[in-house]
């Protein structure tokens, strides 16, 4: 792409063609963020809930405290991968919005981004799937804290 002196329309909505995909991603990824940042919510609710039951029932039984303590545990584990999957993910759109300017810096100076947008592409990709893989984790955790929430109710814990 040349660089845009006169920027005419041809240039112009070449430009922003090429910028589609890094705002779809962003779009893609701000829906992935909405659901994780939902989910780390939820996970600080549930834990201040545990803690002001752990702090205000002293006559519990031993072994209900005990679950409720691993509960409280896993939600901490979760909120960790969750806060890693946020960062994770914000810095995708962080990537794009960079990829977004790299192709508006090359095609209004003329200068070769190219390396800089295959870079950023690839970083991007890099922490989208570990957004994705933490958001993963959390649910694995989550299903394993509902196992423990259920379990004396089924009769096998």
């Amino acid at each position: 792409m040349h660089p845009v002196a006169d920027p005419s329309l041809d240039s112009l909505s070449r430009l922003l063609q090429l910028s589609i995909s890094p705002v779809v991603l962003i779009s893609a990824v701000g829906l992935l963020l909405l659901s994780v940042t939902n989910r780390l919510g939820r996970a600080i609710d549930r834990s201040r809930a545990l803690v002001k039951d752990l702090e205000r029932d002293h006559s519990t039984p031993p072994h209900e405290e005990s679950r409720d303590l691993d509960q409280l545990r896993i939600i901490v584990r979760r909120a960790g991968f969750l806060r890693v999957s946020v960062g994770l993910l914000v810095g995708a759109v962080f990537c794009s919005c960079l990829m977004i300017l790299s192709l508006f810096l090359r095609g209004f100076t003329g200068s070769l981004m190219e390396t800089a947008v295959e870079t950023l592409l690839l970083i991007n990709l890099l922490c989208l799937l570990g957004g994705v893989g933490f958001l993963f984790a959390d649910i694995v955790l989550s299903l394993k804290a509902l196992h423990l929430e259920v379990a004396r109710h089924l009769g096998n814990g």
